[in-house]
């Protein structure tokens, strides 16, 4: 109704039964002038999967008197009714009849039936229409399912994801030597020292500035090649100690002695590659199982004659990869620590335990057993804590104790991964490793 101050108007759908029409009548855009045609449809939101068998009737609907809201109350098909997901996937229309929950019988379970009953007409479907009978009610099986009958449960997941495999990133304990490659002459060719667990997440932090990751005196000097890198080392401890003697050779006690300097015909990376052979020489870390790796293998360049590596030092090329080894959750991927082969007795904790590296040996000994058969097997008991290297006892394999230490806190972090019932038993070796090339 729109209100005036002296007048009032009044819509042509306001008209009374039978009256003459009011004094005044405005058309309004929009509004039917009447409503001889209506057919009694009306829109509804939420309606979900209307069949095609639930069309509209395109009869008109004849009406004896004029349409008034007040006085007639036309019934919407039950296809174009309000109704929530719930209720539209329990009355489910099959020709003229509905189907509801019995009265003391709850939603769900009758659900659970309806489900049941698409699930068996879906099958004679292809059989036969022979009638189903739900709920004591004859039933035709329909030809498309109702996905709302499905909504209400979860679906089952026929792809279900694998289980995902445990795993723990074997150590890396790295120092790099990083190379210049700057335009400007005040940085190309400069040598930088740095200490890292991942080589080829290091090289991009540098290269990235300081932003990502990368150190102050390597940002907006570079780009920056990591041309070596000296791994091996027993923990994290011992790989920034061979860090800071790097980068102060004149002032660490490990070499300062030697006063090392520059020659004049020298470049910075020779240089740095003679404090390096000079630091893994001293008595500091002469006893490591060290690898010295050439990364870029254009630039590598021959160790100086006057101080080479140890013999035992072991040289590579490449860039490194990561070593993944697997947590498994069988009971077969795991073996009971024997007795220790050297003094015959239990081994009852996992971090004294230690076993022979090689592939065919399956001795297991004492740490401490161990390490004072090596010493007295080389005359070092009195002067040494641990060998350098020695013979397994058992088979007679050259091990390093650098390897055999690694290995040992392999099975402490997999154990300290694995289930409870498995803390106390050793990893076997034969289990695989996976390994993730640089890009």
């Amino acid at each position: 109704m729109y209100c005036k101050m002296d007048e009032t108007f009044v819509l042509s759908s306001d008209s009374s039964d039978g009256g003459s029409p009011p004094a005044k009548r405005r058309s309004i855009e929009g509004v039917p002038s009447n409503f001889d045609g209506d057919r009694g449809v009306r829109f509804s939101f939420g309606v979900a999967n209307m069949s095609t068998s639930e069309t509209i009737p395109e009869e008109p609907i004849e009406m004896s008197t004029p349409l008034r809201s007040s006085s007639i109350a036309i019934k919407t098909p039950v296809s174009l009714r309000r109704r929530s997901v719930s209720m539209s996937s329990i009355r489910r229309r099959n020709g003229n009849a509905a189907i509801e929950p019995p009265p003391k019988e709850l939603c769900s379970t009758f659900v659970q039936r309806e489900i049941q009953f698409h699930d068996l007409s879906s099958e004679d479907d292809e059989a036969n229409e022979e009638d189903v009978f739900v709920a004591g009610t004859s039933k035709k099986a329909d030809d498309n399912l109702d996905l709302n009958m499905r909504a209400l449960l979860s679906p089952d997941k026929k792809n279900k994801k694998k289980e995902k495999v445990e795993e723990v990133q074997n150590e890396f304990y790295g120092v790099y030597c990083l190379v210049s490659r700057s335009d400007r002459p005040c940085y190309k060719n400069r040598c930088y020292i740095g200490y890292t667990v991942d080589p080829n997440r290091r090289i991009m932090q540098h290269n990235g500035g300081r932003g990502k990751g990368g150190a102050k005196k390597t940002d907006s000097r570079g780009p920056w090649d990591m041309v070596c890198v000296i791994h091996g080392f027993p923990n994290h401890v011992a790989a920034l100690r061979f860090e800071w003697a790097w980068q102060n050779p004149n002032v660490s006690k490990c070499i300062k002695e030697l006063q090392l300097k520059k020659q004049r015909k020298e470049t910075p990376l020779a240089y740095q590659i003679r404090i390096a052979c000079e630091l893994m020489r001293s008595k500091v870390f002469c006893r490591f199982a060290l690898t010295f790796r050439w990364l870029i293998t254009t630039e590598e360049l021959p160790f100086p004659s006057t101080c080479p590596p140890p013999d035992h030092t072991k040289l590579r090329y490449g860039k490194v990869k990561k070593e993944f080894s697997l947590v498994s959750s069988k009971r077969e991927d795991y073996m009971e620590m024997g007795e220790c082969r050297i003094c015959g007795k239990d081994i009852e904790k996992l971090w004294s335990f230690v076993r022979c590296i090689s592939v065919t040996c399956h001795s297991h000994f004492h740490s401490k057993c161990l390490a004072e058969n090596g010493l007295k097997a080389k005359k070092e008991y009195n002067s040494h804590v641990f060998p350098l290297k020695a013979h397994c006892p058992t088979c007679g394999h050259l091990y390093l104790w650098g390897d055999v230490i690694r290995e040992q806190r392999r099975i402490l972090k997999v154990s300290n991964k694995c289930k409870e019932e498995f803390r106390s038993l050793v990893v076997r070796k034969d289990l695989p490793h996976r390994e993730i090339s640089p890009p």
